[in-house]
């Protein structure tokens, strides 16, 4: 029961918010890991490594896809 409720909200949020919005909101947060990964490569290489790689490539890939949408 409590699943349905959560999946008709969830359902309702993404028909709400056009996808150029999800896009934006994913290229902010892969720049946000890369920030975060940038400062944190100095104290543990692979963590910080792992943030970079992850945030440039969700940054890269929306923002890519928002290009090609147009």
């Amino acid at each position: 029961m409590i699943d349905d409720i959560f999946e008709f909200i969830f359902q309702m949020l993404l028909e709400l918010v056009p996808n150029a919005v999800w896009k934006v909101l994913l290229a902010v947060i892969g720049t946000v890991m890369a920030a975060v990964g940038t400062t944190v490569i100095t104290d543990s290489t692979r963590t910080g490594a792992a943030l970079l790689l992850v945030g440039a490539v969700l940054s890269v890939g929306s923002l890519v896809s928002l290009y090609r949408s147009r």
